[in-house]
């Protein structure tokens, strides 16, 4: 049911107070909620900054921020003197949190970051606080280095107490004014307008129903007064109309049956026609892909159901215009090229190409594949037929692809040339702190009390595992960019083993594990980097560790086998001299670790030797290197592969399958090229 005129300009009236009540509300509270907050922020940094001026100066003298006293005090101090505040922490550069206030235990590193309102000051999401409002100012130690930061913030439900307090008062002012407002405005509406625009009504309705003699009563505003007397006019005009066209309506009674015989023969033949045209239609219809077709003067007779929906054209806008204009209304990208190929369609000879336009109404860039045929009917006029399939997702597969492998080969970049420079800008601090250590340990030790003793033994130990993580990283970063240089020597294959399990037997004794060596006598020698090559046995033989329980065995092997030549290394038999993989058998010798552990899934056997697999849990991880089933940076077998393939050999594992319980164990396989004997003629 239609709404009254009274009804629908009341409800105008309210929804318009009610928008701007809304709107200057919304704009008032957000302003009180961002002066609020920006007046929390700034006393959040002058004690930051007073904080920070205090511990600076502690800094200056040379004590670590580790060891400063009274700084939890400090921080509880802080949040204590002004409860707004939830929270004040210190933490070190790594982020370790070290001095904190007790009012909100919040934990930056169990956080998530939502933006930035400033260079220092962030918004960060938490599932036990929600949203808060983190200022960090850096704090510098002695040698202007970034020594922590101090975190001082607050939860964004103190903001919500204090605009929702700002918001009821302001809604009850408005709504109070909005009430009287409104109950003038009825006033008004319902005196000057609605009750004249009803009797107008009346009155019209009056000369629907055939009463031309009709009279308004005066009405006091100039529009519906000047309204009243069109009325009364139309009144009168039609009045003497409807005498003239009682008059006519016999004349015409006449000649329309004339015209109903007539109409009766041509709608016989219009009905022939239509049925053909219909069957038409309809074939065009119900076919799937978008059809057009144009008459000899290049305009559009006709499209069907699909062409309505690919294009998002009404048929009434298409039929009828030309072909030109149409490929101009759906904003065709290649226009030039399909109204050449649209000119050159022949009878006899069908042709296809493809079409790009942007959809009018979702403004989405679509992709057609089109194919035209031509046929000459009675006078010689051609008509064109064109049938385009959607092949809008095909392109957007294609692209997504090529997007994707670009993206894939820029992230591969981007961690390669990260992983080399992290690499090189740990090397050198690590390099001066086990220096220092060592320096303390060896030439200032009577100095130390047992305690410090102990503890720089302790960061001895964790640096040199960190340097030996560093020294894989950059180890994976020239293998990656090819620059690693090795220094080729024959090498008796045991001798390789035997100076590998010796790096490794004080690990294999701490575990109290058994080794067993199976080394085949008169193996022929190999060709390689003696030094690269024990680093890759020994980071084999750590795993095989790490992954057998205490007591377990583990066995090394080494034999001479014959197989074809490997992929990366070839005869030299070839048409011209080039080389070939060919079915001869060659001699290698094979190095095989064989562990009692808890063996490797099968779908995980090729993936073992990408760069950080190992990484996974990182609780699983420890900072012992022969932990059981300890887990490091995961570079160890990456090193492996790559060390192994420049030497023209391969690394794969075999393995039952993972089961911790059991133990099926795994076995890593090392295949080296022998040195061949002079003029055997084989591609070394």
């Amino acid at each position: 049911m239609k709404g009254t005129l009274e009804k629908r300009l009341l409800l105008l009236c309210f929804f318009a107070l009610a928008i701007t009540i809304a709107v200057n509300t919304g704009f008032s509270v957000e302003s009180f909620r961002r002066q609020y907050r920006e007046g929390i922020l700034r006393r959040c940094s002058t004690l930051a900054t007073s904080l920070k001026g205090q511990v600076e100066r502690v800094l200056a003298l040379g004590i670590p921020l580790g060891q400063i006293e009274g700084l939890s005090e400090r921080c509880q101090s802080v949040t204590a003197n002004d409860p707004e505040i939830s929270y004040c922490l210190i933490e070190d550069a790594r982020g370790t949190v070290l001095y904190r206030s007790t009012t909100l235990m919040f934990d930056p590193a169990n956080s998530k970051l939502a933006g930035h309102l400033s260079e220092s000051v962030s918004v960060v999401d938490t599932a036990e606080f929600g949203r808060l409002y983190d200022l960090a100012v850096p704090l510098y130690d002695f040698e202007e280095k970034l020594a922590g930061r101090i975190r001082i913030g607050f939860q964004e439900k103190v903001l919500k107490v204090l605009t929702g307090e700002h918001l009821l008062w302001s809604l009850l002012v408005l709504g109070g004014a909005s009430a009287a407002v409104f109950a003038l405005m009825i006033l008004f509406i319902r005196r000057d307008l609605v009750m004249p625009v009803r009797r107008m009504c009346a009155t019209a309705t009056t000369i629907a129903a055939g009463d031309f003699n009709v009279k308004l009563p005066p009405m006091e505003s100039q529009e519906l007064a000047t309204l009243g007397d069109a009325l009364s006019e139309m009144a009168s005009s039609l009045l003497q109309r409807d005498v003239e066209l009682r008059n006519r309506y016999r004349d015409l009674e006449e000649a329309n049956r004339e015209l109903q015989l007539s109409y009766e023969q041509l709608e016989t033949m219009s009905a022939d026609l239509g049925r053909s045209r219909e069957m038409y239609r309809s074939l065009l219809d119900d076919a799937s892909d978008a059809i057009l077709v144009c008459d000899e003067d290049d305009r559009v007779l006709m499209i069907n159901k699909s062409a309505e929906q690919f294009f998002g054209l009404p048929r009434i806008r298409v039929e009828g215009e030309s072909i030109a204009a149409f490929l101009q209304d759906i904003r065709c990208h290649n226009f030039a090229e399909l109204d050449a190929w649209y000119q050159a369609i022949r009878p006899g000879r069908a042709s296809d190409t493809e079409i790009r336009f942007l959809q009018p109404f979702e403004k989405k860039l679509l992709v057609g594949w089109a194919t035209g045929a031509a046929i000459v009917g009675k006078g010689g006029k051609r008509f064109v037929q064109m049938i385009i399939r959607d092949a809008t997702r095909e392109e957007e597969i294609r692209q997504q692809l090529e997007r994707a492998a670009r993206e894939l080969e820029r992230l591969n970049q981007m961690k390669n040339s990260f992983l080399g420079l992290a690499s090189h800008e740990l090397k050198t601090p690590l390099t001066i702190i086990l220096g220092y250590v060592e320096l303390l340990l060896n030439e200032m030790s009577s100095r130390l009390d047992e305690g410090t003793r102990e503890m720089l033994r302790h960061i001895s130990r964790a640096s040199e595992r960190l340097s030996e993580i560093v020294r894989d990283m950059v180890d994976v970063s020239m293998l990656d960019n090819r620059t690693l240089e090795l220094m080729s020597q024959e090498v008796d294959v045991n001798s390789l083993v035997s100076n590998a399990v010796e790096k490794s037997r004080e690990a294999i004794q701490q575990r109290r594990q058994k080794l067993h060596l199976d080394l085949a006598e008169d193996l022929p020698s190999v060709r390689c980097d003696q030094e690269r090559m024990i680093q890759a046995i020994s980071n084999i033989l750590g795993n095989a560790i790490k992954f057998t329980p205490d007591f377990g065995l583990i066995r090394v092997r080494t034999r001479l086998v014959m197989r074809p030549r490997l992929p990366e290394k070839f005869a030299d038999d070839g048409p011209g001299g080039v080389c070939a993989v060919n079915g001869t058998l060659h001699p290698y010798a094979e190095i095989a670790v064989i562990d009692s552990g808890i063996g490797i899934a099968r779908n995980e056997q090729e993936t073992i030797f990408d760069k950080f697999y190992e990484v996974g849990d990182v609780e699983e991880h420890s900072s012992g290197k022969i932990a059981f089933k300890s887990r490091g940076a995961g570079l160890g077998l990456t090193i492996v592969k790559g060390v192994v393939d420049m030497h023209g050999g391969t690394v794969w594992a075999e393995s039952p399958g993972y089961d911790p319980e059991r133990f099926p164990g795994s076995t890593f396989f090392i295949l080296l090229p022998t040195v061949s004997p002079a003029g055997s003629g084989a591609c070394e």
